[in-house]
């Protein structure tokens, strides 16, 4: 399963470089306590999000997400605009990254197929924003069908 997330990684970074016009982010929490972290993903694509076509979140411990980036974790979500929650973060900092399972055949032991939605908490640069860990890590991901898996 690693190998599968290092790979999802180096297909994520690679999308970095790209304008991030379509994504949105809240402000940062400013306690750096480890503790939980939460994100409330908006998928405003095409597609309809449920139990088969799940919106998967990804938590990292560097901005650089890319090849040899593990993910620390990993939520599937089955409904829009709810929160992924993660508990028990131990870093101060963490960053993420986003995936619409257009297919319905994701199951998180693979990366995304060519061709899927994704996207990475940014600013209005495009640069990967982190959110902090603890009582106020909490962060919105808004991604659309623009930005895909090559």
């Amino acid at each position: 399963m690693k190998k599968a997330l290092t790979i999802v990684v180096a297909a994520l970074l690679a999308n970095l470089a790209q304008p991030a016009a379509s994504l949105t982010a809240a402000p940062l929490a400013t306690t750096a306590a480890a503790g939980t972290v939460k994100v409330t993903v908006h998928y405003k694509g095409k597609g309809k999000v449920d139990g088969s076509h799940k919106l998967w979140v990804w938590l990292f411990d560097t901005p650089n997400i890319g090849p040899g980036a593990m993910p620390l974790d990993q939520v599937a979500l089955d409904k829009n605009d709810i929160e992924a929650v993660f508990d028990g973060v131990a870093a101060d900092k963490v960053w993420v990254a986003v995936a619409y399972d257009e297919s319905g055949g994701m199951m998180g032991d693979a990366p995304p197929p060519p061709g899927t939605p994704i996207g990475i908490l940014a600013g209005n640069d495009g640069a990967p924003i982190a959110v902090q860990s603890g009582a106020k890590g909490t962060a919105v991901l808004t991604f659309d069908d623009s930005q895909r898996m090559p």
